[in-house]
């Protein structure tokens, strides 16, 4: 009897995805907030095959974990790329 196969899961960790992400842009996103979430999220959508729900609850985690921040100076807005996690500064609820 043969048996049908299962799907692979594949498990896309918050490293992995801040990896691909900086493959893709470098160090810097140069985006407004919305517009520069919505590429990210569109990148892990294409370089991971991502559903653009799962990359934007990625988008989420990683912004949530350091990996990604978006960064407002005189000189201008931007969403910045860590891809490793030592260099990460986690969001902190004060």
């Amino acid at each position: 009897m043969l048996r049908a196969q299962e799907p692979e899961i594949l498990v896309i960790g918050p490293a992995r995805a801040a990896e691909a992400l900086y493959e893709e842009f470098g160090a810097l996103v140069d985006a407004d907030y919305m517009p520069g979430k919505t590429l990210l999220r569109d990148a892990l959508c294409h370089r991971l095959g991502l559903s653009q729900l799962a990359a934007e609850e990625l988008c989420d985690e990683l912004e949530g974990a350091g990996l990604v921040r978006f960064v407002a100076t005189p000189e201008g807005v931007g969403w910045n790329i860590h891809p490793d996690p030592e260099s990460a500064t986690p969001d902190r609820m004060i």
